[in-house]
């Protein structure tokens, strides 16, 4: 228990949600104003409703349970908000930003409400309990809290300008890959690699599932990650003899997605492990795995631009194979893989920075709000 009195969200705020209007995309007129929904930005749009300085809490859709990724945000002057955020001005007592800190990774698992989409009601705010220090203390708080937060975001700004600089090499020993300025002979994808296609076994039969190798899904490769990240399902030995699979070293992209910002999104497998039919596996045949992920991933575009979305957002293993790329001498893609490894042992070391930063982040803000810090 903190030296502060604790206070219910709903006491020490003015919570305007009557006043939001959600407005659909095809409604929509572009212009300067930013249109906010659960977790940030939207849109931008040509009017607003709101001109102050406000804190947004996710309503529905919002990062519930996450430990590094925020369920409130600030917002500050002219702007739209739809009906998945709540929207809280705080009372005299309370400074802005203090508040925003206070509930940011509220863990509000044990108040959200439905079955298929969680959502926080505005009733449970009530039961959202916040120490309340002296606002000059708020500030105290809050000020220490930015200047953490910034040395975080640079740590952050780093780790992508190492992409950007993996990038630009890319672009400068090859090319871009949709227009093809250096003129490289373009072959079908099917010439120079593999293609298998995931499934699903059976659910009927159970002992399909288990924990002998991860079962791979969209969500594992949409992501920022050049790797895939770690499956909530797996398959049992008897399943992965009915599954497909791939060694590490293959590349799996996302070819069958609601979102076609989705389709086309690739990841590298560093183990070996079974997909679902989702997924699509490029398997190399003698080109370097490296260049073949950041050959498919700066051409995202033009394989967007083959999906049928009528079809839900499908781009199938046939099309796939028929789709064009360059394929330089193999002497220059393990040159340009050389680059890339040493490069992302920079980034392994800043990203443990980075979550070391992360976790004294949150050891920082528990103690500051238990008074242990002012």
């Amino acid at each position: 228990m903190g030296k502060w009195e604790l206070v219910s969200v709903s006491e020490v705020t003015n919570i305007l949600d009557n006043k939001r209007v959600p407005i659909t995309a095809s409604e929509r007129r572009s212009g300067k104003y930013p249109y906010y929904g659960a977790n940030g930005v939207q849109d931008y749009i040509d009017n607003f409703i709101f001109d102050d300085e406000l804190v947004l809490l996710a309503e529905d859709g919002g990062n519930f349970g996450s430990a590094t990724r925020p369920i409130a945000y600030r917002v500050s002057g002219k702007c739209w908000v739809n009906n998945h955020a709540h929207v809280l001005k705080p009372k005299e007592n309370l400074d802005v930003d203090y508040l925003c800190y206070s509930i940011m990774f509220y863990d509000v698992l044990p108040l959200i409400s439905g079955t298929t989409r969680a959502k926080l009601n505005k009733s449970a705010l009530s039961k959202m309990l916040i120490p309340l220090p002296p606002l000059d203390i708020q500030k105290r708080i809050a000020a220490a809290l930015d200047t953490a937060n910034a040395l975080i975001e640079k740590r952050k700004e780093q780790i992508e300008k190492l992409d950007f600089l993996i990038k630009s090499q890319f672009i400068e020993m090859f090319g871009d890959p949709v227009t093809n300025p250096k003129g490289w002979e373009k072959k079908k994808l099917k010439k120079e690699c593999d293609v298998i296609t995931g499934n699903t076994p059976s659910r009927l039969n159970l002992s399909n599932y288990g924990n002998y190798i991860e079962w791979i899904k969209s969500d594992n490769i949409n992501t920022t990650s050049m790797y895939l990240t770690q499956a909530r399902e797996g398959l049992s030995e008897e399943g992965l003899s009915i599954a497909r699979s791939v060694d590490e070293g293959n590349i799996l992209m996302t070819c069958i997605a609601g979102s076609l910002s989705c389709i086309g999104n690739v990841a590298i497998a560093d183990r070996k492990v079974s997909f679902n039919q989702q997924i699509n596996a490029i398997v190399p045949k003698e080109n370097n795995h490296l260049f073949i992920y950041h050959l498919l991933l700066l051409s995202k575009p033009y394989i967007q631009g083959k999906v049928n979305m009528s079809l839900k957002g499908i781009l199938s293993k046939g099309k796939l194979l028929e789709l064009e790329f360059f394929f330089p001498p193999l002497s220059l893609q393990i040159q340009f893989a050389e680059f890339v490894e040493k490069v992302e042992a920079q980034k392994a070391l800043l990203k443990k920075s980075l979550a070391d930063m992360e976790q004294n982040y949150q050891s920082f803000m528990q103690k500051c709000f238990k008074g242990e810090i002012f």
